[in-house]
């Protein structure tokens, strides 16, 4: 009898614990974040789920990538998964982004906030403005002045009018570089990004259009 009752308690403990790990699996799938996979593994890092979070990650990831819908969450989405399912229609995602709604006017209104991530730190802009911009033979030249966590300067750079690629130029002599990747402006609504293009230093810059 008390053999019966054990295995009687032992069942019904394995079918509670059961219920918890589905009623997480099902929070973290409701969050449609790869974040939210991470902590549900952390929980249950042998979880009877584990063969299908690899699938679920990289929908995830695509998701995320259409909702933001810019060139870095695109190729952050080709690194992360090389082979992935949706790769074909990175390139498609990509050229279908507009930057027909910007003019220069936009660019100068106001004031941007970001930051900059070097990986091993990273810097918040508290705030970075276009003091000049004129077109020129070679496209869009611009002034901006730029104010960090860490310091205070004056940087110059050029747009490409066709794709709004910004590209940043600083003099390597000075002490007080930068080293900004090259991105590309985005308006979305009532704001606007600058966002890096290059998936190895993230940025971003990003302001809401006066009223």
């Amino acid at each position: 009898m008390r053999t019966l009752l054990f295995y009687l308690f032992f069942l019904t403990l394995l079918t509670a614990c059961s219920n918890e790990e589905d009623k997480a699996w099902d929070l973290a799938l409701s969050q449609s974040s790869n974040a939210a996979l991470d902590s549900f593994l952390l929980v249950y890092p042998d979880s009877k789920y584990i063969s299908e979070i690899a699938t679920y990650k990289e929908e995830f990831a695509w998701y995320a990538a259409k909702q933001k819908h810019t060139v870095y969450n695109y190729k952050k989405y080709l690194v992360d998964f090389p082979n992935g399912k949706y790769k074909e229609l990175v390139p498609g995602q990509i050229d279908s982004i507009s930057s027909a709604n910007i003019n220069l006017e936009d660019l100068t209104k106001s004031t941007f906030v970001g930051k900059i991530d070097y990986g091993d730190r990273a810097i918040e802009v508290i705030g970075f403005n276009f003091s000049e911009i004129r077109k020129d033979s070679a496209g869009i030249r611009f002034i901006a002045n730029i104010n960090t966590s860490d310091n205070r300067k004056t940087i110059e750079g050029r747009i490409d009018p066709n794709g709004y690629t910004v590209m940043f130029m600083e003099n390597t002599g000075n002490k007080t570089m930068l080293n900004i990747t090259n991105g590309r402006a985005y308006k979305k609504g009532n704001k606007i990004m600058l966002e890096s293009t290059n998936l190895n230093q993230y940025w971003n810059l990003i302001k809401y259009d006066e009223e």
